[in-house]
Order: structure tokens, then C-alpha cells, then sequence
């Protein structure tokens, strides 16, 4: 299909000069909560006591800390109560927080002193002295027990299995911000006390980014209990193993491939692929920049990696095979990291280190096509996740993830009832929270197939992701799966493979890559090449299915459910970088803090004022947060977010709010808010997104904040040139971004 001619500039919001801030510093307030002191001080007091007890029984044995100057437990607060808010006060008593679970509990720890002036000080509370009544805002303290300590899925083996003598795969968290030489010489303890039960060191022990100390062991079940119950062990889990799940056909390509030479090759973006290698024809070996390998890799098979990679440079493959003239979309720096069919997460987590920050420099999208075996829990975030979400943070990359595949469609008879069982949830990495996850809908109608054109692929997992956010972010058009195993051929299908072979095969890996080449192409028109302003765009220029189009109409929970399938929806590259003449997006980049609200202006034409139809404009809005996150904050995880809220000038003049019934696209905590709504009565002139920033726990009231704001204003009529009447109304007040031509192929 050909481009639209009618191709125009995005228009940007200056921050100089249409944006008005507010001061919007936060406060405080506390109330007496009508407790009983003695009954209240008493069962504070029970609860340090227990502690005391556990304590005294664990630590005669071969417990890790037994011999530091440390005491270890839970704390809890009542209904209503945020551990943020309690902080200073906690500090205070001496108890440092260690990892919060949610807002209400967190893992704290103590010197043995401290902690015995704790009790006093309990006991002071519980007698009414006046001096400590800040502790009405402790529910309890625990101590935290091994079965607490244990992943749900791993519990769950346990009592499947009940072999004592079975070896476990498990992976040891260490209890957070110990401290370098404690959690060394804890860490040195632990191991000795798992090879003392028979276990066994699978990996050297390492360090997730924040310091937090990992080892990866094979334990006997009848020894499991003991290692837990170690009070240096903060969370026991299954060990992860990543993988593509599916299997492929290979099948003689019959066609000679040559590059399109009106493409200058050095012209084009660049995607690091992550993957087991790649491997093209000769003819198409120009759009690989480097081969690379990590440290300690032998390097993969470039099966996966060369189907993916082809995805990314090409898109879509099948439909240009047809001619033989291959039209690249981007360059390719192939980071050979899966020298096996399943790697484990900490290895993963060594290499994809390595791979970002020898490449960041000059490139900024990273796929990574490979997933866990399993769904995510969701209450906590994944290491591997959390280790993506560092690295886009610190380095201003983003990674585009595959939600992984399952192969429920091998059992069940519909897609609905896929859709309703928990086996079909994202696998991690997808849970990260400030990249990129991808699902997959089915590109064309195939009998056999439970999925129509325009479904979700039968093979596609969904969200919820972490703590039930919205997942997938975004899908795109692949294969489908017959019931009976098979992928039937078509565009979507079709890929590349090594010796100049091609693949016909179906999965998430081949849709993630896809969003990485549109990702790459979209940046290089944005000013800056600003990877959140790119990722903006790609959330606001996608399209739900037609099926799902009327999105407005929806009720909240049928909202909720199509956005756990289709995320944003599938993307349109051409929506994403130009305006045209019937819809106008204006973009808008900055930094926030909690002590600032702001008010970003955008023209509404009075073109409009001259219409009379109803349901004449459409307003969309997608801003996109780049917070600091914390993995030792459980629930808490995300430090901060932009609400945004729309404000229109209505029939009188008046600014008013007019932001969506239904509020699925404006979910707090979410790094996105995506929404649109309808107008047909107003008044034109200088409408309003209002920006407020929340945060949470090490995020200053003072600290700056990344986001970006893309806002489009849309003729439904399209009976007017909006475009220049919005260009001559602002008169030089929105100026175009430079127009860089990028060719499309559908």
C-alpha cells in the first residue's frame, strides 16, 4: 500500500511559553486513632517478645547472622496507614526498612540493642508515659516465618511433590541493604549451611543491581524448611529458566533476496537483537552492524535469533519475499546472548548487563524474544524485569519484550476459554514496568485456527502484569496455531532463517521484534531522539482491532479485559511520526516534581464552532512516565507517576474537566496514561492537559521526574483542513517538528 501524501509535522508544545506551573506542595496530616494503650502496647509487646523467642531458638543452631549485630523481623500498620509516612519516625526508633512488601508491611532490621531499647520503648507506650504515642501507628511485629519466605508457585511444588529427597532448583534472595561486608560474610555462611543439607551451588552468587545478594541452589525438599528459615533469606523461588517455547518449519527459499537500493543502509536505526544469534543471506548481510557474544557464551544456533532479527529489520518479511527486493526498516546489531534452548535468569541477567552497556552508546532499542516457562505471580516484581527496568533507567534504552507463549490451544476448544485461565498470563521478563511488552493477534483467517483476524493469537499470553497492571502494552499482527500443532502459512508467518532458508512459524518472539523496528523508525523523528517521546508516540498513534473500535462505549471491566489482551492496541507508524490534515498531534517532553503541578496548553480550532454534527472532534491524550523504580519496595515498586487530565473550554468559557467515564487508560501507578474522549459541544480556543506528579518512598519532593505528552486533536467530520487552521490561529506559537520522510511498507 502506498503512503499518504498527506504527511505533516507534528506540532511541539515549547515549555517557555504554553506552560503554566503551580506550586503543589504536599501536606501532612495525622490523627489520634482512639486506641486503647495497654491493649494495644500489650500486643506490640507480645509480638517483640515472639521475636525474641525465634530468635533465641534459630540462632543456637547455624544460622547466618547468629553471630551479627542484627535483628531481623516484620512490621505491620493498620488500615490506612502508609509505611512512607512512617518513616522518619521509624528511623528514628532505630529500625532501618529493608524491603517493603506493600504500603502497609515492610521487612525492617535492628542492632540488638536498638531493638532491646525498642521493647523499652513499647513498654513506655503501653504504660501511657506521653513520649511514644507515635506507635498507635504499629499494627505488629513479626517475625517472619520460612513458609512466609517461599514463592506461592513454589509452595505450591512442594506439596505436589513431598519427596523429601527431590533436589529443588531455587534461587535465595538475601535480605536487602545489609550492608557490603555483613551480606558477604552472611552470604559465606549460607552456602556452607546448603552444602551441610546436601544442597548444592548451581551458579556463583551474585548481585542484582541494588546490591542485593542471589544464590542459586539445588536443595532437597526435606531441607528446604531450615535453609528459609535463615534469617538472612528474604524470598525463596523457583529458579527461571527462559526459552521460546514454540517449534518451527524450515522450508527452501525460492526467491533471490536483494536490498532495495534507493535504502541508504547507513541511514537507517539501529535494533540490538538479543537473542541466539543471526545469520543472513549474504545479499542482506549489509544491515548487520557487528556480531557480538558475551563473556563466557559459546554462542547460540541463530535459529530464533535470525526469524527475529528479520522481523525487526524487515517486518513484513512474507509480504516482500513476493518480489525478492527486500525494504530494511532498520540495522541490526546481533548480541549473541542463548548459546542454549533454556538459560537460566541470573545468567540471562549477567549478559543482557554486558550487552547494554557495551551498546548503548549507539543504540537505544533492544529486543529480547525469550520468556520464562511459566506466568508471573504478580505481587512481586521479576529480578530479570526489575534488572530491564534499571537498565532503561540508568542508560535511556528501552527494551521491546515478548509476552511469552503457551500452549493452551493443544487443550482447550475456544479462545475464550484461553483467555479465562490463569496459565495463560504474561511471563516474565514482561512484567518490567518501564519498557516495552508485546503480544500477538492474529494476522489472517485460517480454518482450524481458535483465533479470527484480529483476535489475540491462541498461543499469545496477556496481562495483568505486576500488582495487575495493564499488559501487553502494545500487540502486533503474527501467525496463528492450528489445534492441531501446525502453523499455516502466510505473511505473518513467514520469516527468515539461516542459510538462506525460511522459517514458517508462529509466536510473541516475532512480534516483539516488529514493534522494535517501528520503535527505532519512530525515533529518529522525535527531537532529541527521546526514547520515551518515541515510546509516546507508538502508544499514541495505535489502533484497536475492529472488532473492539468503539472503545468509548465500553464499561469499565470490559475495558480492563481488552486492555489486558490488546494493550494499546496494534501500532500505525504513519499516525506515530506525521499530522495530516484531519488530525493534528501536538508533543510536549519534561521533568516533574511532587512540589509542582503544570498546565500544558494546546489550540482547539474555531473551525469547529462552525460544525454542527454531533460527535465532531476527538481529543487523545498519551502521556508516558520514566519513574526510578525499587525493587526492594514490593508493591510499591514504581516511584512515582504523571496523572494527566484533560480540560476543555466548554459552551460558556469555562475550563472544565473532561477526562473519560471510563478510566482504564488512567490507572494510577501506571508509567502510561492512554485515553480519548469525544466532543461534540464546546468552545475553541486553549484547552488544557493538567500534570501532577505522585511519588513515593526515596523520590524527593524535589527530585525530577522524565515524561511525555502527546496530544491529537482529530476532524471526525473531516470536512476541514484542521491542520492549517490550528498552524494559523497559533500564529508561530506551536512550531512543526522537522519533517523526516520514513518509507512504510503494510
Amino acid at each position: 500500500m502506498a503512503m499518504n501524501n498527506d504527511l505533516r509535522p507534528h506540532l511541539t508544545i515549547p515549555l517557555e511559553t504554553e506552560v503554566e506551573d503551580f506550586d503543589n506542595t504536599p501536606r501532612g496530616f495525622s490523627e489520634e486513632r482512639g486506641l486503647d494503650r495497654f491493649e494495644h502496647g500489650s500486643k506490640l509487646s507480645t509480638g517483640l517478645q515472639d521475636i525474641v523467642s525465634a530468635y533465641t531458638k534459630i540462632q543456637s543452631g547455624d544460622d547466618s547472622l547468629s553471630d551479627e549485630d542484627i535483628r531481623i523481623f516484620e512490621i505491620v500498620l493498620p488500615e490506612g496507614q502508609k509505611l512512607k509516612d512512617q518513616r522518619e519516625f521509624l528511623e528514628k526508633e532505630g529500625m532501618n526498612i529493608n524491603m517493603v512488601k506493600d504500603e502497609r508491611r515492610a521487612i525492617v532490621s535492628a542492632t540488638k540493642s536498638r531493638f532491646d531499647r525498642l521493647q523499652d520503648r513499647v513498654r513506655g507506650y503501653r504504660d501511657n508515659d506521653g513520649s511514644t504515642k507515635q506507635y498507635q501507628f504499629i499494627d505488629d511485629f513479626r517475625f517472619i516465618t520460612a513458609t512466609e519466605k517461599q514463592a506461592r508457585s513454589l509452595r505450591a511444588l512442594i506439596e505436589q511433590v513431598g519427596e523429601d529427597n527431590l533436589l529443588l532448583d531455587v534461587q535465595l534472595m538475601l535480605v536487602p541493604k545489609l550492608g557490603g561486608e555483613l551480606q558477604d560474610r552472611a552470604e559465606g555462611k549460607l552456602v556452607d549451611k546448603i552444602k551441610e543439607h546436601k544442597g548444592k551451588i548451581l551458579a556463583e552468587p551474585f548481585k542484582l543491581s541494588d546490591g542485593t545478594g542471589i544464590i542459586r541452589a539445588e536443595i532437597p525438599i526435606g531441607s528446604l524448611e531450615e535453609v528459609s528459615n535463615d534469617t538472612v533469606v528474604c524470598r525463596v523461588s523457583s529458579t527461571v529458566f527462559l526459552t521460546d517455547v514454540l517449534e518451527c518449519a524450515i522450508v527452501p527459499c525460492d526467491h533471490k533476496l536483494s536490498l532495495d537500493p534507493s535504502v541508504n543502509i547507513d541511514e537507517l536505526p539501529v535494533v540490538v537483537i538479543l537473542d541466539d544469534g543471526v545469520k543472513f543471506p549474504d545479499a542482506l548481510e549489509s544491515v548487520i552492524v557487528t556480531h557480538w557474544t558475551p563473556t563466557g557464551s559459546t554462542g547460540g544456533s541463530c535459529r530464533h535469533g535470525t526469524q527475529v532479527a528479520s522481523k525487526a529489520a524487515f517486518r513484513n518479511v512474507g509480504e516482500q519475499l513476493a518480489t525478492g527486493t527486500m525494504l530494511p526498516c532498520a540495522r541490526i546489531i546481533d548480541c549473541n546472548i542463548r548459546d542454549k534452548k533454556r538459560i537460566s535468569e541470573d545468567t540471562m541477567i549477567r549478559r543482557i548487563k554486558e550487552a547494554v552497556e557495551t551498546f548503548h552508546d549507539v543504540a537505544k532499542v533492544y529486543n529480547f524474544s525469550s520468556a520464562a516457562e511459566v506466568p508471573i505471580e504478580g505481587d512481586v516484581i521479576s529480578n530479570l524485569g526489575y534488572e530491564l527496568d534499571y537498565l532503561s533507567y540508568k542508560y535511556g534504552v528501552k527494551f521491546t519484550i515478548a509476552v511469552g507463549n503457551h500452549i493452551l490451544y493443544q487443550t482447550e476448544t475456544s479462545l475464550e476459554r484461553i483467555l479465562d485461565d490463569t496459565d495463560a498470563r504474561i511471563a516474565l521478563p514482561a512484567d518490567s514496568m518501564l519498557n516495552i511488552s508485546v503480544g500477538s493477534v492474529v494476522g489472517k483467517d485460517h480454518n482450524g485456527s481458535l483465533s479470527k483476524r484480529g483476535d489475540v493469537a491462541p498461543y499469545s499470553r496477556i496481562g495483568p502484569g505486576f500488582c495487575g497492571m495493564r499488559k501487553p502494552d502494545i500487540v502486533a499482527y503474527g501467525g496463528t496455531i492450528l489445534s492441531n500443532g501446525n502453523t499455516p502459512i502466510d505473511e505473518f508467518a513467514l520469516m527468515l532463517a539461516p542459510e538462506g532458508k525460511l522459517a514458517i512459524e508462529a509466536g510473541t518472539s516475532f512480534a516483539a521484534p516488529e514493534i522494535a523496528g517501528i520503535l527505532a523508525q519512530i525515533l529518529q523523528t522525535v527531537p532529541d531522539q527521546n526514547t520515551l517521546m518515541a515510546e509516546t508516540l507508538l502508544y499514541h498513534g495505535a489502533e484497536l482491532p475492529l472488532l473492539i473500535d468503539s472503545k468509548n462505549k465500553l464499561e469499565k471491566d470490559e475495558a480492563a479485559f481488552y486492555g489486558d489482551c490488546y494493550g494499546r492496541g496494534l501500532p500505525v507508524l504513519e499516525t506515530s511520526i506525521y499530522s495530516t490534515a484531519h488530525r493534528v498531534t501536538f508533543i510536549h517532553s519534561g521533568t516533574l516534581n511532587r512540589k509542582t503541578k503544570r498546565h500544558v496548553k494546546f489550540i482547539m480550532p474555531k473551525v469547529f464552532e462552525g460544525i454542527k454534527k454531533r460527535g465532531k472532534a476527538k481529543v487523545i491524550v498519551t502521556c508516558v512516565t520514566q519513574p526510578p523504580v525499587d525493587h526492594t519496595k514490593g508493591e510499591e515498586y514504581l516511584g512515582a507517576f504523571v496523572m494527566a487530565s484533560l480540560h476543555k473550554l466548554d459552551s460558556k468559557g469555562q475550563n472544565k474537566s473532561s477526562n473519560p467515564r471510563v478510566t482504564d487508560g488512567r490507572k494510577k501507578w501506571d508509567t502510561c496514561y492512554h485515553f480519548e474522549e469525544i466532543f461534540s459541544s464546546f468552545s475553541a480556543g486553549d484547552w488544557e492537559i493538567w500534570l501532577e506528579l505522585f511519588s513515593r518512598w526515596d523520590v524527593e519532593n524535589t527530585q525530577e521526574v522524565e515524561y511525555a505528552l502527546a496530544v491529537t486533536i482529530e476532524d471526525l467530520t473531516k470536512s476541514h483542513d484542521i491542520y492549517n487552521e490550528i498552524v494559523t490561529e497559533a500564529k508561530g506559537r506551536f512550531p512543526a517538528v522537522e519533517l523526516v520522510r520514513i518509507p512504510v511498507r503494510r
